[in-house]
């Protein structure tokens, strides 16, 4: 679902509770992850950020599993690309669909998806 969908189906697009940034050295900046986060409304306080994982599956990943766990239901995960929060579909799949049904909306880049939705 885009922005204005989202307005549409009473899901405003400044409804996004929480991001999610992943660098895969300790040396990458998060800098412009974080503002690609910001820019669609997501809290800099909600923003939990993972330092030096690549290649890795969600096992040990901190940041990714206290984001998880911030999310209410009505409320948006968001990621600025798909490869930052997932590894494989496998691993996606699983991920957004524990979001949907605990009713928490994904959010890629610019875009709010609801699976409930075609």
């Amino acid at each position: 679902m885009n922005a204005a969908n989202a307005a549409a189906s009473g899901t405003a697009h400044g409804a996004v509770g929480v991001g999610y940034a992943r660098c895969s050295t300790d040396e990458q900046d998060v800098v412009v992850q974080t503002e690609q986060l910001l820019a669609p409304g997501v809290p800099a306080d909600r923003i939990y950020i993972d330092r030096g994982f690549s290649g890795t599956t969600r096992r040990n990943r901190g940041g990714l599993d206290q984001a998880l766990a911030a999310v209410w239901p009505a409320s948006v995960f968001t990621v600025t690309k798909f490869d930052r929060f997932a590894r494989n579909m496998a691993e996606a799949n699983q991920i957004l669909t524990d979001l949907s049904d605990r009713g928490v909306l994904f959010g890629l880049g610019g875009s709010v998806y609801d699976s409930a939705r075609p």
